[in-house]
Formats: C-alpha cells, structure tokens, sequence
C-alpha cells in the first residue's frame, strides 16, 4: 500500500495538472491568483520529487521556467501572469525536444526505448524527424496560448488550453501513428524490392 501510495499521488498531480485551466476558471474569484499559483508551483515541485529522476536535468530547467512564472504571478497576484503557465509549458518541452536532436538519442527515442531496446538505425531517423514535429507544434501551441492569455476573456483561455489544445495533440498523435503504419509498410516494401535486386544481381 505504502509503495502504491506515490505512484497514485503522482496520477493524481498529472491529472490535476491536465485539467488546470478548469479549475482557474472555476476556483479563481474565490481562491485568488495568488493561491493558485503557489498550489500549482507545489505541484511541480512534488512531481519533480515524486519522479525521483535527479540526474535529468531537464526537469529542473522546467521547474526554474514554469516554477519561477509560478512565484511571480503568486508575488504579483495576477491572474494574467498565472495564464501565462501554459505558454512556459510549451516553451519548456519545446526546448526539451529540440536540444534532443543535438544528442545521439533524441527525446522521442528516449520514451520508445521504455518500452523496447531492439530500435534499427532507419527507426532511430524517424524518432529524429518525429521530435522535429514535436518541437514545432509545441512553440506553435505556445505561441497561441500567450494569444490566449494576453487577447481573450478568461473562458475562450480556458476553452483552447484545457480543451482545443489537447484535441490538437490527440489529432497529431493519432496521424503519426497513421503515418507510421504506411511507413512501415512502405520501408518493408523498398527492404524486398532491395533484396530482389541483389538476388538477381547475385544469380549467374
């Protein structure tokens, strides 16, 4: 019970952290900004802790940015600053992915070796093209969100970071695993055609 304990308390600050925009809209004029933003920077604190992953410093990186935009709109009491959590999300995993493709092992690679070793060279260069996506979509969300936070009423802000943005990426990971499965398909087919060719060739 006790081992299950962190894992659920780590379910539990994703899903909160998922459905933020809902409870900004429903919790701040009774709540405050302020408090807002320091239960949301005590989220990420927790989660950093709970992940147990200190040898990653990305995720220290992400809580200075995000953290930091936290302390200020807690300081400031501002509910426009607190908007502005999505716009440092994005930015922050943006960067994450991008930096990546300067690494052997990009960050899409990493999440896929979780569940398999066996990855051959031609799988590895399309992980690499996959994180370019990621990296793009994520600054193009970002860039939106902080329309959102600085142009639009709090429900239209709230409508497109709980609600539109998450639709976009279900949509996008869903044609990438339409894309995948053709690409599979296609890199199978060249595989034969190429082994044909050289049995031909090989053949008196």
């Amino acid at each position: 019970m006790n081992m299950r304990f962190p894992s659920l308390l780590f379910a539990l600050i994703a899903i909160a952290m998922l459905v933020y925009p809902f409870i900004v809209y429903t919790s701040l004029n009774q709540i405050g900004p302020a408090t807002l933003s320091l239960v949301l920077f005590f989220l990420l604190l927790t989660r950093v802790i709970l992940r147990g992953e200190f040898d990653k410093p990305e995720q220290y990186a992400q809580l200075g940015l995000v953290g930091s935009l936290c302390l200020l709109a807690a300081w400031r009491d501002s509910e426009i600053i607190l908007r502005y959590y999505p716009v440092a999300m994005s930015l922050s995993f943006s960067l994450f992915f991008a930096i990546s493709l300067r690494a052997d092992m990009t960050l899409v690679e990493r999440f896929a070796r979780m569940f398999t070793k066996d990855i051959e060279q031609h799988q590895r260069d399309y992980m690499r093209g996959f994180t370019v996506l990621w990296a793009l979509l994520l600054l193009a969300n970002a860039a939106v969100a902080a329309y959102t936070a600085c142009c639009l009423s709090l429900a239209q802000w709230t409508i497109y970071n709980g609600v539109i943005a998450y639709l976009v990426f279900g949509v996008f990971t869903l044609g990438e695993l339409i894309n995948r499965h053709f690409y599979k398909k296609r890199y199978a087919a060249r595989q034969q055609k190429h082994t044909a060719n050289v049995t031909e060739k090989q053949q008196p």
